[in-house]
């Protein structure tokens, strides 16, 4: 008698569907962001605004201050040697085209740390993350600032690819975050802030000293960050710290009576840009429910939430301190607040993560109900940015072609004849505000751009009297000047738009 063996093929373990091609998936949504977005209209024909001038002209233009004024009120050290290497030779063009491919870049290597930290999603949601971390409505309001915030996109793009590099060794991350969180100091200061959020995403569910001691460092490097600026302005400019402007209204904290009032300031200051971005806090929230009750997110998303809070007490310590508030287009890493936690819920798991019992190396499984769930509010972010960027620079866009139409119609002459002296005229009721000078100032310079270096003066005296009779017939004037042998191009300088 013969035995018959039986052989049964292996059962195949069903393992976590294997990870999307990222080679070509990463460079087309990114593009296809920046196209969606309007970034390539803000890229190729640029609105720059008022301040952003003096770090694409030469020193000495007239009609700007020069960019060492940066280095004495906000320790922009680094932004002025990237104007006197590049930015004054460049144009607002290179400058903002160059700043976009910074600002892709940082996106790029943003969502590369996710993917090496575990979070690879189906490729519907990882190309619904990829536009959310680009269509930040924070981010967008910074993109007029090309000439000053190039360098710092660059710093922080540079350092988020070098992290996981540097993450290898101690030593590494110990430089890395001195070395990149002086320069964001030097350039940007909120830009460091995005580092350490995603520094501290790449630790994973690293041990809390770890965790602790990464954000002690980076505290330590801000400092020395702060220290260097501050040195040089005692070596250069004869005053150790920050001369603040008066129109940052400082308030330093010298009695109760300061504390109390910076302390108003914050929270007033905190609530209005929460309530501007009210869906972005509710996303958030509704992450963060979901991710604290999962057992494989929870580890991850307290550290997030840590580093979050010293995001956040670092801006109140600088308004307690001054009385300076940041302007909510500086906290860049509330956009943060609302797509990390949703990120972290597209963790890849293991069975062990659900049932402790299980083996080590037990088959991956996924949980459809969160990932479907966590689809969607990547949806809502991916849309609702896209929405917030198109509107911003088209309103943007819209202001600039207006302005440019403008400049070239007051500017027209026949070849053979000199063109008339061009003087503005602007409401007195918004002549001495700070939307007004805002709007005075994007007009001259859009009337130097027409001109290739002509700037136009405000009215004077009876000028200002007769073109308050005339500005309703706006915006172009021609204005006789006594004896009727010469005139004058007059541009009634219109009200302040909607983003203002």
């Amino acid at each position: 008698m013969t035995t018959q063996t039986q052989t049964h093929a292996p059962t195949r373990a069903r393992l976590l569907p294997s990870a999307p091609p990222r080679r070509y998936l990463v460079p087309v949504t990114l593009a296809v962001a920046f196209l969606v977005t309007r970034g390539l209209a803000q890229a190729v024909t640029p609105f720059i605004r008022q301040d952003d001038w003096p770090f694409l002209l030469p020193d000495g233009t007239k009609g700007v201050l020069p960019p060492s004024y940066y280095n004495s009120s906000e320790g922009r050290w680094l932004n002025t040697l990237w104007w006197q290497v590049v930015g004054q030779h460049g144009t607002p063009t290179t400058a903002a085209i160059t700043y976009a491919v910074g600002y892709v870049a940082l996106v790029a290597g943003v969502w590369r740390v996710l993917h090496l930290s575990g979070i690879r999603p189906r490729p519907v949601a990882d190309v619904l993350l990829g536009v959310a971390l680009f269509a930040s409505c924070v981010w967008v309001q910074l993109v007029y600032w090309p000439g000053a915030l190039t360098p710092s996109v660059l710093v922080g793009a540079a350092a988020i690819w070098l992290l996981p590099w540097a993450a290898r060794s101690r030593v590494r991350l110990g430089l890395w975050l001195l070395v990149a969180e002086s320069a964001a100091v030097m350039t940007y200061p909120p830009v460091g802030v995005v580092l350490l959020v995603v520094a501290v995403v790449h630790l994973r569910d690293a041990p809390w000293r770890r965790v602790l001691g990464v954000i002690a460092a980076w505290i330590a490097a801000f400092v020395v960050g702060v220290g260097i600026s501050y040195t040089l302005n005692l070596v250069l400019n004869g005053h150790f710290g920050l001369d603040f402007p008066a129109w940052r209204q400082s308030n330093p904290l010298t009695s109760l009576y300061a504390f109390t009032t910076n302390a108003g300031r914050w929270l007033s200051a905190t609530g209005a840009m929460w309530a501007t971005q009210w869906w972005v806090a509710a996303v958030g929230v509704v992450a963060i429910v979901l991710g604290w009750r999962d057992r494989a997110v929870r580890p991850r998303l307290q550290r997030l939430l840590v580093a979050l809070a010293v995001a956040c007490g670092l801006d109140a310590a600088q308004t307690l301190a001054t009385g300076i508030v940041t302007e909510a287009r500086g906290q860049l890493w509330t956009w943060l607040f609302a797509v990390l936690p949703v990120a972290l819920l597209l963790l890849e798991r293991h069975r062990n993560d659900e049932d402790p019992s299980a083996p080590e190396d037990a088959p991956g499984i996924r949980r459809p109900n969160v990932e479907h769930f966590a689809t969607a509010l990547l949806a809502v972010l991916a849309v609702a940015g896209v929405l917030s960027w198109r509107a911003d620079i088209g309103a943007h866009q819209a202001t600039r072609m207006q302005f440019a139409a403008i400049a070239e119609r007051a500017t027209a002459h026949a070849p053979s004849t000199t063109m008339a002296p061009i003087v503005m005229w602007q409401d007195p009721a918004l002549r001495n505000s700070r939307d007004g000078r805002l709007i005075a100032s994007t007009m001259v310079m859009a009337v130097r751009q027409q001109t290739g270096g002509i700037l136009p003066r405000m009215c004077r005296g009876q000028e200002c009297i007769d073109l308050s009779q005339l500005a309703a017939s706006g915006p172009i004037v021609r204005l006789d000047r006594p004896g009727g042998f010469s005139h004058v191009i007059a541009i009634i300088i219109p009200p302040p738009p909607g983003w203002v």
